[in-house]
This record gives C-alpha cells, structure tokens and sequence, in this order.
C-alpha cells in the first residue's frame, strides 16, 4: 500500500457517497429532514462540511497505517493525505467563523446570547458525552476493571475530558489516541464562542476605548485559561479570520454575484490544488489565505460545478459532526479490536485496505444513526430549553408589571 496514492482517498470517498446515497433514498426520516434543511442560505457550505468530516476519517486511517508499519504516529508523506487533515480542520473552523460572525454582523444588539449559549452546549454535548462514556469504559475493560489512580485524580481527569482536553484515563497510556485525539479542535471551537461576545463590543458595538482594552484583556484572558494544559496556537486560531473576512463578503452583492460564475468556481478549485499539491501544512499565511479564496467563493453560493448539490452529499454535510467525533473509535476498533476476532493481520496492505473500506460505509450508517438519535433529539431539546427561558422570563417581566 503506497501511502501516496490518491485512488485510495478516491474509493473511500466513493464508498462513502454511495452509502450516503442509499440511506437517503431509503430512510425516510433523512429525506424529510433534508427537505427541510435544503431551505439553509448557505447550502454550498452544507455540502462542504461532508468531504471535510470524511477527509479527516481518511487522513487518520492513512496515519493509523503508518503507526502500524513505524510504530510512530505521524502526517503522512503525502500533502494531498496530510491536507485532508489539516486543511478540512482549517475550513471547519472557517465556516464556525463565517457562520456566527456573520449572525453577529445581521442581528448586532439583538443578538440573543443566551440563545447562543444554550445551543452551542446542546450542539456538542449531546453526542459527546455518550462517546466519552464509551472512552472510559473502554479503557477500564481493557485494564480489567481496576481503579489504578486515585479517586481525586480520576475525578479530574473526567472534569479535564468534560472540557475536551484528553488526559491519560486511569494510567491507559495515550487514551486520546481511542479517538485520534480529535477533541483538540472543540477547545477552539469553544475559545471562539467565548470569545465572541467580547469582540462583538470590540469591532461591532464600538463603546469606549476603555470597553475596548477591557475586551482585549478578557479574550486574551481566554486564550490563557482555554489553553491552560495545552496552549492554543496562534496560527490554529488565524483560520477563523478566514470565516470572518467571508462574513464581510456575503454582504457585497457585487462580490457574491462574482463568486457565483464558473471563473470564480475555476480559481477556487485551484487555489484549494494548489494547498493540497505544494503545502504541508494549513496554518500558515499563505495556503490560509488560498483556502480563505476557496471558502469566500463555496461562501456566495458556488456549487463547485455540482460537486456540493447532491443530497447525499448534503446528508453527509448534516452527520459531519458525528463523522468527525466517531471516527477515531471506528479506526481503534476496526484495526486492534476486529481483525484477532476474524483472524487477519491489520499490518497487511489487503486486510487493512478491506477493513478500511468496510468503515468507509460503516462510518456514514453509524454517523447517520448517531445523528438521527442523539444529534438531532438534542438540538431540539435546546430549541426547546431556549423557548422555556423566553417564556419564564415574560412571565416574571408580566408579573413584575403587575405588582407595580
């Protein structure tokens, strides 16, 4: 297995299109909700966000097989193989800033933030805890069930793990790697949301210049807290400005009607082969900034030439979160747990090849399952919270007019 080749990422995609492709015609609950979905402003990012979830499934497996044959975990040689990674990450927290800045910028101080709040924790936790959960039974089915850290030690390591951070659970050597430590991302994901209030007084509101050194102080108070264990890095943080910059271009209807036509499509594609062919790395100035030309036109609504339109394409879109958050387990399980119960060698190129194309299809049914059940009960049970809290607080505003 040559860890250069591209058809390997090919056929993987392809599995997964397909896959997607059959539940959708057969599953009616994924049908009814992409009808409804299919009215989203910004349906070209919904397409986006399932080739990104998948690309980083394909980066990890590919990472997985080189530990297997190395014994060290590493980017793959390849840039193609190593941007699947970093560069899907690099738009993933793209589009978060495109998304909430740009609802910022619409709705400035009407912006409900507890609204914001009560979706973000009902958005990521619903599904990862039930993961964390399996994490730390796994761990201790493995080390027989003993308790081998303190009770004060487990008890922070369950807190450090509530906060995505990915300490050694009970003396289990690497534990994040049981997910390919994908939590990473969500402490800055979480840094952002954080964040937001506090520049939104400091490029939206616009109050005092002492507001304003306030604010600073406060983000950069964040940024120390958030990254207490691990610290964030700057570069990580800078994608975000590739969302915002596009925020600021959706409202430039010269600009968006440009980012519409076939040029705009063709210097998109390129600037995103040009990243994945000639860089190693996302997160630095300019494959940033030929990433942020690739997001700015997919942004105004360009299709790719198709590419991001069809429905299973869209339902991928809807189970990224679930694709991204699972798939390490997937890998764990389907590389060190499967092949001693069927009786194959995972560091054979045809065993590890057949059993990653088995989780390419499983990924998407597990993924799809994982949002139908758990996903989306839970964004509805924020709809629901967030609803509640409006009512109660018109009914205490109603009763406090009557007493005066």
């Amino acid at each position: 297995m040559k860890e250069t080749n591209p058809l390997f990422a090919l056929g993987a995609y392809a599995l997964a299109i397909v896959t997607a492709a059959v539940l959708v015609r057969v599953v009616p609950a994924i049908g009814r909700h992409l009808q409804h979905s299919g009215e989203s402003r910004f349906s070209s990012i919904d397409g986006l966000r399932g080739y990104l979830a998948f690309g980083v499934f394909i980066h990890h497996s590919l990472i997985t097989w080189i530990f297997l044959q190395t014994g060290v975990v590493d980017f793959p040689p390849s840039n193609f193989y190593s941007q699947l990674g970093q560069g899907s990450v690099a738009l993933f927290f793209m589009i978060t800033g495109f998304l909430f800045w740009g609802r910022l910028l619409q709705q400035g101080r009407a912006f409900d933030w507890q609204a914001f709040a009560v979706s973000r924790i009902f958005r990521l936790y619903p599904l990862y805890l039930p993961l964390m959960l399996v994490v730390f039974v796994t761990v201790f089915y493995l080390q027989g069930w003993q308790l081998l850290d303190s009770t004060p030690e487990f008890i922070g390591q369950v807190l450090r793990w509530l906060s995505f951070d990915r300490p050694d659970i009970n003396q289990y050597p690497q534990s994040g790697m049981l997910i390919s430590n994908v939590t990473w991302t969500l402490a800055y994901e979480v840094f952002f949301y954080l964040s937001l209030p506090l520049l939104g007084l400091v490029f939206i509101y616009r109050g005092s210049w002492v507001q304003v050194v306030l604010c600073l102080i406060g983000v950069y108070t964040l940024y120390q807290v958030i990254g207490w264990e691990h610290s964030l890095k700057k570069h990580f943080i800078a994608a975000f400005l590739g969302g915002v910059a596009a925020a600021y271009w959706v409202r430039r209807p010269n600009l968006v009607a440009w980012g519409k036509t076939p040029l705009a499509g063709i210097i998109a594609l390129l600037a995103l082969l040009i990243v994945f062919t000639l860089f190693r790395r996302s997160f630095s100035l300019f494959p940033l900034l030929l990433l942020t030309l690739f997001f700015v036109v997919v942004a105004s609504g360009h299709q790719l030439f198709g590419a991001l339109k069809p429905r299973c394409i869209r339902w991928l879109g809807e189970i990224s979160y679930s694709t991204y958050l699972l798939h390490g387990l997937l890998i764990w399980a389907m590389v060190h747990r499967v092949p001693p119960m069927i009786g194959v060698d995972a560091n054979q190129p045809l065993p590890f090849l057949l059993l990653l194309a088995a989780s390419s299809s499983l990924l998407i049914v597990i993924s799809s399952l994982s949002f139908l059940l758990i996903e989306k009960p839970g964004m509805n049970a924020g709809k629901r919270f967030t609803q509640w809290l409006r009512d109660r607080k018109k009914q205490q505003k109603g009763l406090a007019a009557q007493q005066r």
